[in-house]
């Protein structure tokens, strides 16, 4: 069994996004892109040299905060903390840049992600229809916030 303890999370590397597919179609394709921006920085928990959850930091969200998006766990490996770890690294970084604010966006069909946040610390502030390549219409969910201490 492959548990947080076990995982490394480092920043990714151009050679991890071939295996992006493990995270669901379009993942590939979608995280080229966003790799190859500067204002993103996408954090990878590996397992035997092999991506297994990720998530994404932009930079330039808002003044004094981040945002948190595609954040994904592969599905056999979910429920084990390396979600919790990710975001948990995630905030550390964005603490190390001087951020002190972490904004995410959870859809409503996804209720163990908002749990996961809410238990991480943080709230929903906002209501909001999340829109993008092959999401259903509407796609209602909240964005949520956590002060970093």
């Amino acid at each position: 069994m492959v548990t947080a303890a076990k995982v490394r999370i480092r920043e990714c590397a151009a050679r991890d996004l071939d295996h992006f597919d493990v995270f669901g179609t379009g993942h590939v394709q979608y995280c080229r892109a966003e790799f190859a921006r500067s204002s993103v920085t996408i954090l990878v928990a590996i397992s035997d040299d092999l991506p297994i959850g990720k998530v994404h930091i932009h930079w330039e969200h808002t003044d004094g905060a981040v945002w948190l998006e595609a954040a994904a766990v592969a599905k056999p490996m979910r429920s084990q903390g390396i979600g919790t770890s990710l975001v948990q690294a995630a905030e550390a970084l964005a603490a190390e840049h001087g951020f002190r604010v972490v904004d995410l966006g959870v859809e409503d069909s996804n209720p163990g992600a908002r749990r996961l946040y809410e238990r991480l610390g943080y709230r929903s502030v906002a209501r909001h229809d999340f829109q993008y390549a092959g999401a259903p219409v509407p796609n209602p969910g909240v964005v949520m916030r956590k002060e970093l201490a």
